[in-house]
Parts: C-alpha cells; structure tokens; sequence
C-alpha cells in the first residue's frame, strides 16, 4: 500500500507541475496572438489549442491522484483539515481551468478568424484566470505541507 500511495503521490506532483508550466506560457502566448498578423496569429491559435487541452486533463488528473494517494494513505480520516482544504481548493481550480480558461481560450481562439477586436478582451480573461489558477496552485501547495512547515517552525 506503501508503494501505491508513493506512485500517487509522484503522479500527482508531475500533473499539478505541468498544468502550473503549461499555464505560465498559456498567457504569454494569448499576449502573442493579439500581437501577430491574422495568418500568424491562427497558425500559433491552433498550435496553442492542444495547450489547453492538455491543462484540461492535467488538472484533473491531479484531482483523481491526490485522491488514490488520499485514500491508498488511509482516507479522509487520517488526514486533517489542511488537506481536506487543498482538495476544496483543487476542485475550485478545476472549476476556473473548464468554467473560465477553457472557454475564454475558445473564444479567443474564434475570435482570431471571426472578431479580431475581442482579442484583447478574451487575452486579459485568459490570464487574469491563469494567474488566480497559480495563485491557488501555490496556496494548495502551502496547505500540503501546512504540517510540516509547523512542526518546522514551532
């Protein structure tokens, strides 16, 4: 059971460090959509697309490891509230990433070909939302070592 939770743990650093990468580039690209010609700026759109997708499962993927080393560790009941939060937290982040990147990127992504004078609009949307996404990344990876940092400190 030991090993099972390690491999859990592992797969779920690796998905939450590749959405947080992924999102890092996800807003200097938008930025770099408004910024180029129309052809250039579809060609790079399309390019980008396969981004999101990839955000879109990383971040769920985190969710279904945190929650086999959750429970392959000895369920809620083992874990105290730091972690139940974080886990709150990662459903919240899957929310922004499917309820606010996802869509704000498709809508940037038309609005390349169809209404070049919404970029700006759906960019700023695109990386107001990455940027509240890492924010909870780093506060749900504050809380996942929440009682080490005490024992730590105190």
């Amino acid at each position: 059971m030991l090993l099972l939770k390690l491999i859990f743990v592992l797969l779920h650093i690796l998905t939450a460090a590749a959405w947080f990468g992924l999102g890092l580039r996800l807003a200097a690209q938008a930025r770099r959509i408004t910024a180029l010609a129309p052809e250039a700026a579809k060609a790079l759109a399309e390019d980008v697309q396969a981004t999101v997708h990839q955000m879109n499962g990383f971040v769920v993927a985190t969710l279904v490891f945190a929650l086999g080393a959750l429970f392959s560790g000895g369920g809620f009941a083992v874990y105290g509230a730091p972690y139940h939060t974080s886990l709150l937290l990662l459903l919240v982040l899957i929310g922004l990433q499917w309820g606010v990147i996802r869509p704000a990127w498709g809508k940037l992504y038309q609005a390349v070909s169809e209404a070049p004078a919404q970029l700006e609009t759906y960019r700023k949307r695109i990386a107001m939302a990455t940027g509240i996404g890492h924010l909870l990344w780093v506060v749900i990876l504050v809380l996942m070592y929440w009682s080490q940092l005490v024992a730590a400190w105190g």
